[in-house]
């Protein structure tokens, strides 16, 4: 397999490393669905497994979800369908091939663990959410949500189906159709995360989690601690449709999307169609029920337009896209904001942030000292809130001279060719 790896302990503990070469950050591909497949057969299949442990192998997070660019580009099939009829099979059958494998890895018969040393968002919280118990490291700024709803979708592994189960109608929805997240510990609170370690004891914590269970004789069938809340007989959803709070949920969620979307974002509707019907039903009868809304949606103008503008477009923008050919880069040193008031103070503080230096120019040195308070107010906040250290806060703060004197702008003469080549 190309993107997972497979060590197995002298405990029968086979620790899954996710790892998709070449990126930065794992992202679900046709290649890791493909290999998916290949690694549920392994772990349902070698005796030698007794338990198993999914992590990442990418210090930036466990999975940020389905790569969408890959997704933008689909449908372009080499040979097209002979009908609509056809085309719309061809499109569940793809969507539904990571629910498929993510049910076969919740009911493969042996307990699975997953360590989140970092984010899982979209696709990575639905592998996540599919294993029988989730560890994650005790930091608040590891992200744990379904943002989806945010770029027109809806979750397609099954997220509209496990988290309700797992955190009631009602928590689940409002996450859902905001696209929000939560940490580690929001998260164990609401009930979708089990354990919160100290960052890099997870794995450790996980495999604590399976030990007890390996002696498990499985010729008796499934070891208990692999079957899944909702595989058990009697099951019922916390507050399901037919339970007066889950029918007022339904109704009011109704109201309130219809309310802040004018019904102009399908994902929404589409959403709460998905917890509705599906909470009513067997989780396999209802992750299909999920596979036939993400299709409608999906194939939507909004999704695909939301997908162009706000991920493809911008990757491509973050990438220099836009720049015109054939004209070289040059580094900008310093540059001068005319005017201290809330733009250029604004303006000021971002060109500092970015390591420029800047001179912030006013009729008075009072209204300069005035512009430069400005970002000594939002230094000072981020510095109480820990998100930057106070040395970082100085070295910023000190790039930016308040001034009335013209003269601080002049520069080398390289310097001041390239500053007229901006104002040009």
């Amino acid at each position: 397999m190309e993107n997972f790896k497979i060590d197995i302990d002298s405990d029968g503990i086979a620790l899954v490393t996710f790892d998709v070469p070449g990126r930065s950050m794992n992202t679900i591909t046709a290649s890791v669905m493909a290999d998916f497949v290949t690694l549920v057969e392994t772990i349902k299949s070698d005796a030698s497994i007794k338990g198993v442990v999914l992590a990442s192998g990418k210090p930036t997070g466990f999975c940020a979800g389905a790569d969408l660019g890959e997704l933008n580009q689909r449908g372009g099939a080499k040979e097209a369908p002979k009908s609509e009829e056809e085309a719309l099979k061809l499109r569940f059958e793809q969507s539904y091939g990571l629910n498929k494998s993510l049910r076969a890895l919740e009911t493969c018969g042996k307990p699975v663990a997953v360590a989140l040393e970092g984010l899982a968002l979209g696709g990575g919280l639905e592998i996540a959410l599919a294993c029988h118990y989730r560890v994650a490291a005790d930091n608040p700024k590891i992200k744990l949500g379904l943002p989806e709803a945010k770029v027109g979708l809806l979750p397609g592994g099954g997220g509209t189906q496990r988290l309700p189960r797992l955190i009631g109608v009602q928590n689940a929805a409002m996450i859902i159709l905001q696209g929000g997240d939560k940490n580690p510990q929001e998260a164990k609170g609401l009930g979708y995360v089990n354990e919160v370690v100290p960052p890099g004891t997870t794995i450790e914590a996980a495999k604590a989690w399976l030990k007890p269970a390996l002696g498990w004789d499985y010729s008796k069938g499934p070891n208990p601690k692999s079957i899944a809340p909702w595989d058990v007989k009697g099951y019922r959803v916390k507050d399901n449709p037919y339970s007066p709070a889950g029918a007022m949920a339904a109704i009011g969620g109704n109201a309130m999307v219809s309310k802040q979307t004018n019904l102009n974002y399908p994902a929404q509707r589409n959403i709460l169609s998905c917890i509705y019907e599906g909470t009513q039903v067997p989780m396999d009868a209802a992750l299909r029920i999920e596979s036939r809304y993400f299709v409608k949606t999906a194939n939507t103008p909004q999704a695909k337009g939301m997908i162009r503008t706000l991920f493809v477009s911008m990757q491509a923008l973050s990438k220099g896209g836009n720049r015109p050919q054939g004209v070289p880069e040059y580094p900008v040193k310093k540059v001068a904001v005319i005017g201290a008031g809330l733009m250029g103070a604004g303006i000021a503080y971002v060109q500092a942030k970015a390591g420029v230096e800047t001179v912030l120019l006013d009729v008075s040195q009072e209204g300069a000292e005035k512009g430069k308070a400005y970002s000594q107010r939002i230094v000072d906040k981020d510095v109480s809130r820990g998100k930057v250290t106070k040395e970082k806060g100085d070295e910023l703060l000190a790039r930016i001279t308040p001034s009335t004197d013209y003269a601080l702008i002049k520069a080398p003469i390289s310097s001041s060719k390239r500053c007229s080549r901006m104002r040009s």
